[in-house]
């Protein structure tokens, strides 16, 4: 991934290995069927007090949410598919390390509560929402009905990419008790 990952586990009891978040930024960046920005790429897992906080600072709402994204340098104002699935990765190796590709913010304690509604792992809920911030950065929306069903569509495509090529679900994902 040119630029790289950074990883930032500020949710107290929970843990993952940055290596295992950047491999799964960086297939999806090399192989999903549409353009990402250039540039080094932010992820942040964080609680309810950081994502409320958050979300009421920068968005007026301060209520639970599951990811926030927020774009970088180069912003992508709807999805962009490659040319073709033998494409040459969208990214431009020689590009500028500075650049900046954008931050995902992603709620661990919505992942809890939303995998125990509906029965499934944590470690899966949490992938869903790391999939769902970085299809924004790449130009998806959900606002309205349309964009909405075009993002859900979007994610079961990179979640079957990542499932296909054993990148989930996240192994090393250690939540709170």
């Amino acid at each position: 991934m040119n630029g790289g990952a950074e990883v930032f586990c500020g949710r107290e009891n929970f843990s993952v290995d940055a290596r295992e978040i950047a491999a799964v930024l960086d297939f999806l960046r090399g192989n999903a069927p549409w353009e990402f920005p250039e540039g080094t790429l932010s992820v942040a897992f964080l609680g309810d007090d950081e994502i409320c906080r958050m979300h009421g600072e920068f968005l007026a709402d301060f209520s639970k949410t599951d990811v926030i994204t927020f774009p970088g340098d180069e912003i992508f104002s709807a999805p962009r598919e490659r040319a073709n699935e033998n494409a040459v990765p969208a990214h431009d190796e020689s590009a500028d390390d500075e650049a900046f590709a954008g931050e995902i913010c992603v709620c661990v304690d919505q992942s809890l509560r939303v995998a125990r509604e509906l029965n499934v792992a944590p470690a899966d809920e949490l992938l869903l929402y790391l999939v769902h911030g970085w299809l924004h950065l790449a130009g998806f929306d959900d606002i309205a009905d349309e964009d909405r069903r075009a993002m859900r569509a979007a994610e079961k495509t990179a979640l079957a990419l990542l499932r296909g090529n054993g990148l989930a679900p996240l192994k090393t994902a250690t939540f709170p008790q």
